[in-house]
Parts: C-alpha cells; structure tokens; sequence
C-alpha cells in the first residue's frame, strides 16, 4: 500500500490506533487540564515544552477526526463523507480553538479574570468537554466492566472539580499571601479537600469581610455535601458490581447453603453439593444452569458456544477429523455436565441412554469391583450399549473432577444416519476396545 493511500485510509472504529488514540488524549487532556488551571491562576502560563506538546496533540486531533469512523447507535459509519459531516458537527470548532496557540500570538500579562486575552488563553480547557465521549469509546472498545468504567469518570471528574476549586480559591486571594505559588496552592487544595470531606479543621477559613469568600465557600460545602451523598449512594454499590460474577456465586452459596441446613442435610453431603458449585465457579465463573447466552438468537449461541466448547470437542478421539458442519451441529447437541471425584457417571447393569465424552479429568472403568482401565481427556465412552442396544457392561467412576458432554440416543442416531464417517469411525472405536478387551480376557 502506498504513503498516501495510508495517510487517507479511515480508521476503524475499534482498531489499535483508535483505542490507544483515545487513552493517550484522555491523559493528555486531564494532565494540560490540571497545568493550564494552574498556569493561569498564578499567571505563569508560556509557550514552552510542555504548551507546545499539548498544542501539537490537539492539532494532531484535527486530522485524525476526519479519518475516524463513527459509531451513530448501532451503526458504524466508514465512508469519509459520513465521518466529515459528523466531525463537523460535533467537535472540529472544539478541536480547532483549543490547537490555536492564544499564549504565544498574546504574550502579553493578563489584567483580570475578565480579561479577553485571559480568556483566550484558557480556552484549551474545552477540550475536557471531550473526555466523556472518549470514556465512552474506550468502554466499548476495550469491553471494561461499565462499574469500572463509571468509578475512573468519576474519579476523573473528582480530581479535576477539586483542582478547579482549589484554583479558585487562589484567584479570589483567599490563599496565604507571602508564600510561593506552589504552597499557596497545596494549602488551598487542603482547604478544598476538607471543605468538601465536611470535615473542616477551621486552621483554614474565608475571611469575614469578604463576601466572595463567604459565597464560593458556601458553593464549596454545597458541592461537598452533594458529592458526599453521591459516594455514600452510588460507590459502595458501584464496588459491589466490579464483579458480577463473584456477586452472584457468594449470593447462589447462601442460598446453597440454607437450604441445606433448613433441609437438615448430611454434613458430608453439603460438602459435596459446595465442592460442586465452588468447581464451577473456578473453571467457568458461573453457578447457574442456566447460561445468560440461551437468551441470544440460534446463530449468535451457536457462535459461541463454538468458540467456548471447540478446543474440548477437538480433544475427542471421534471428533478430531471431523468437518466444520459437524462440529457446528453436534456443539448444539452436547449437554455439558460436571462431576465430582468419586462420582458415578454410568453403572454397570443400566440401561444406556446417552453416550458421554470426557473433556477434562479422568475415570477409571470398572467391571464389578474390579478396575480394567483408566480414561483420560478426550476419550468417549458408553457409546456400547447405544450401539447394541444392551445394558451397561461396565461402570464409570471419577478419579478427578471431570468436564463431559453427555450425547443422548436420539442425537447419536441422528449424527450417525446424516454423517457416514462418524458412524465410521464410532464402529473402529468399538472394534479397537472390543480388541482390547479380548487380549486382556486371554492375559487373564
């Protein structure tokens, strides 16, 4: 591809460059937030390093927001005529006023806060107007719990109100005079702080003859109770939901638990029933039956259900050569089931109804008392009885905790009539075992 066919090639919407674009503005964005909030209220703002890299990233933007696809609802939108219109729409005159350098065309001290230059040269503060949206992205792009993504706006937003204020309690001379400007700005962040925190030490105060301390110390504790209320409200429930899963498995195992004990069951029992669902809960962070994908449509579980279930199905010695239109029925036909140790998955002298395929663990095969062979991952079994009609000639017991697939009858008919070599190959895992079991019969 050509330098220039990569200058104008459009960004897709959740590429590598869109998602690392989008973080790196976001910091960029809070860092010259915080420097310029500061710069300007001690009157120290100039073009050095510092303004012009900011000034560089926000004209950079400029560009970029025209080769960036947009999401509009549902639909993304990659023709450039599509992503021109909305850019300017939205935020090309943000991005274009905040990239204009007001500092180095206006060098010049600033007379009051009133001041047009001063105004200016502030106007790079917009760009924080911005960082919702880019909050937003990142969450879709990079799939964050929303709980996560809600606790860093707020904190964003927190750290940068708090600054804002303790700025403003500087500029209307509330701040110790006599001291530098970086300690007058650490004593007016600790009267922020504390104001807020409705803690107030009193070592810190407006002055009483002056009403606009008076009123934006009010405006303070006023912001300092709401926020107060917020976090009492929302974060402890915001902490809570950074883990659904977790949320959900502590809530199912007391549930477990006092039926268990309302029901009077054995001690050993409700061991085994909590060793259950802790497995669960270790190898699939999940307790319920239930899956939250059977709710999607047929081709959507489907999807899914191969992506999750494919590596296991592939470990079966009947599945290995199997073609993908195979694969995608039987993972639709496959019932997963989960054993403990110790456990009987087929006892001899039952009718077989279903055949199983081990996914993970292993199990030992017993003809009465006596063990005749172990089965590791990726070995069927029970399909026998399936085949001849007859009952079961041996058990299986667990060695381990074990994954399987359970395939009933009817499916197992189903696969063999419609795919000649899987009946095949089911026939030449019945000749190699009965082979088997032949040669240890006569070793006997």
């Amino acid at each position: 591809m050509k330098r220039e066919e990569i200058f104008h090639q459009v960004i897709p919407y959740e590429s590598r460059l869109k998602i690392g674009r989008d973080i790196a503005l976001t910091v960029v964005i809070l860092a010259a937030t915080l420097i310029t909030a500061y710069r300007f209220t001690f009157n120290t703002e100039k073009p050095d390093a510092i303004y012009w890299f900011t000034i560089l990233v926000y004209a950079i933007d400029i560009p970029y927001g025209f080769r960036q696809s947009v999401k509009r609802g549902l639909v993304v939108h990659d023709d450039r005529g599509s992503i021109a219109r909305h850019y300017m729409k939205t935020w090309f005159a943000l991005d274009v006023v905040c990239a204009i350098p007001f500092t180095f065309l206006f060098p010049g001290q600033v007379g009051s806060v009133l001041d047009l230059i001063a105004v200016a040269k502030v106007l790079k503060l917009v760009k924080i107007l911005k960082v919702n949206r880019l909050f937003k992205d990142i969450q879709e792009s990079l799939r964050v719990n929303p709980a996560v993504m809600r606790l860093i706006t707020f904190f964003f937003w927190f750290i940068t109100v708090v600054h804002f204020m303790a700025c403003g309690w500087c500029l209307i001379g509330a701040a110790e005079t006599g001291r530098p400007d970086w300690d007058k700005y650490i004593r007016a962040l600790y009267w922020c702080v504390t104001t807020i925190a409705t803690i107030g030490y009193g070592d810190y105060y407006p002055n009483h003859d002056s009403n606009l301390q008076i009123v934006y110390t009010i405006v303070v504790q006023i912001f300092g109770v709401s926020m107060y209320s917020y976090i009492i409200g929302n974060v402890a429930s915001l902490i809570a939901n950074l883990d659904v899963a977790r949320a959900h498995y502590q809530k199912k195992m007391e549930e477990i638990s006092d039926y268990l004990r309302t029901k009077k069951i054995p001690a050993s029992l409700q061991t085994r029933v909590r060793d259950y669902y802790a497995y669960l809960w270790e190898t699939r962070k999940n307790v319920y039956s239930v899956s939250p994908i059977d709710e999607l449509p047929h081709s959507l579980s489907l999807e899914i259900n191969l992506h999750i279930n494919r590596s296991s199905i592939e470990k079966v010695s009947l599945f290995k050569n199997a073609d993908e239109i195979f694969i995608r029925e039987i993972v639709m036909l496959l019932s997963p089931m989960v054993f403990l140790p110790g456990d009987y998955i087929i006892r001899q002298g039952e009718y077989g109804d279903c055949m199983y395929f081990l996914s993970h663990g292993d199990v030992e095969v017993l003809v009465g008392t006596n063990r005749v062979a172990a089965l590791g991952p990726g070995s069927p079994f029970g399909e026998t009885a399936l085949l001849q009609g007859e009952k079961r000639s041996a058990s299986i017991r667990t060695l381990t905790y074990c994954d399987v697939y359970r395939l009933s009858k009817e499916h197992f008919d189903t696969l063999r009539a419609r795919y000649p070599e899987f009946d095949s190959e089911v026939k030449r895992v019945m000749d190699e075992r009965r082979r088997d079991n032949e040669e240890k019969a006569k070793k006997r």
